[in-house]
């Protein structure tokens, strides 16, 4: 039996190539959104450590003062970074997208070349069949006309 040759073969592989790039632009988008949310965090952890040092002791004036002007710091970047995080979430949706445009793309042709494949081999059993059929039956009529 002859073995199935998709004609769209090459097309098909270039969708999976594509599918894989975007997906990688996928990861990375994800990375850095899971890379903001944890600076985020840190930030905030810096803050509720300041608090409970300037609670916690008496310090000086001063010192009162610097970890005030930290906890602003602190404060302004995660700000900051919280922006920059509904940026990069935007852009993440924009590349899931895409991802999910050339992921359909190539599974409609993978779909077709499985739909493809199985009526070849199903074609090919039937005509496997009738040949088979029809040395069975030359045969059998050679062996009748003796």
């Amino acid at each position: 039996m002859k073995r199935f040759k998709f004609n769209l073969e090459r097309l098909l592989k270039i969708r999976e190539h594509e599918e894989h790039e975007w997906e990688i632009k996928l990861g990375k988008a994800v990375s850095e959104c899971v890379r903001i949310q944890s600076e985020i965090a840190q930030r905030q952890s810096e803050i509720s450590k300041t608090l409970l040092t300037r609670g916690s002791i008496n310090n000086r004036e001063e010192e009162l003062l610097v970890m005030e002007f930290y906890k602003h710091r602190m404060s302004k970047e995660a700000g900051e970074l919280q922006d920059k995080l509904v940026r990069a979430e935007k852009e993440r949706d924009k590349v899931k997208a895409g991802f999910l445009e050339v992921s359909k793309n190539r599974k409609i042709l993978t779909k077709l070349k499985e739909k493809r494949e199985k009526e070849y081999y199903k074609q090919q059993l039937k005509q496997e069949f009738n040949n088979t059929d029809e040395i069975n039956n030359s045969r059998a009529a050679g062996h009748y006309g003796r």
